[in-house]
């Protein structure tokens, strides 16, 4: 039933995009991203065209004043947002929060995905986020409610929380959407926690072995996850 697999599919796509956003989560929660916070910033600006100084100064001046609580609040809100895409809970703010902030991360720290000098391979993550986002939306839109999902369930017995959930219109909205088992989406369920778990915890060993291997874990992590998203 093509219906039903569109839902497998749409509720796979913000899974496996969920586990991406959890290894990026799990970064910021390392000290080396905490203590070179600013670092990350300022190290930007470098490069830059004169025009866009004005900006870059900007945010580096007002996160100057307290680096501390800007770390903190970027990992408060990747860990919400890698935790809204797993589950699928209230999706219309989790995409709008995620794809907003992806847009920030990719304008600042992400520098436009620059500087654009000769031998520049890619616009930067921040910006292939962003979309994946609007794809995310469009899919709800098309699909309406996603089985795979908490805000299914939570809608069952408060309607209200359609608006917190949903981006399909009402008359999609009124349809019953078919789903697999829950025999068979535990099992699923459980799979992604098992690959979730590997992934930290290789990274985590990786992360303190010796350059060479890290920036090849770090690669290939980087690669398979792409090919996830993309499949």
């Amino acid at each position: 039933d093509l219906s039903l697999w569109s839902d497998v599919a749409a509720g796979a796509v913000r899974a496996a995009f969920g586990l991406a956003r959890g290894v990026d989560a799990y970064f910021k929660w390392r000290p080396t991203f905490f203590n070179d916070y600013l670092n990350y910033i300022t190290g930007i600006i470098s490069g830059q065209p004169k025009w866009l100084l004005p900006w870059f100064n900007f945010w580096g001046n007002l996160i100057a004043l307290n680096p501390n609580a800007f770390a903190w609040m970027t990992r408060i809100i990747e860990t919400i947002i890698a935790a809204g895409l797993l589950l699928g809970f209230t999706r219309t703010w989790i995409y709008v929060l995620g794809g907003g902030f992806a847009l920030l991360i990719w304008s600042v720290p992400e520098g436009f995905g620059g500087p654009y000098i000769p031998g520049a391979t890619d616009i930067g993550g921040g910006l292939i986020y962003v979309f994946l986002f609007i794809a995310l939306i469009v899919l709800d839109y098309v699909l309406g409610q996603s089985p795979y999902s908490v805000d299914f369930y939570i809608e069952r017995h408060f309607p209200a929380w359609h608006a917190l959930a949903e981006w399909a219109p009402a008359g999609i909205l009124a349809k019953e959407p078919r789903y697999l088992s829950w025999a068979v989406q535990t099992v699923v369920i459980i799979g992604l926690s098992i690959m979730l778990t590997v992934f930290l915890l290789i990274l985590g060993s990786e992360l303190n072995s010796t350059p060479g291997s890290t920036s090849l874990i770090l690669g290939l992590v980087q690669s398979h996850f792409y090919k996830i998203l993309l499949l």
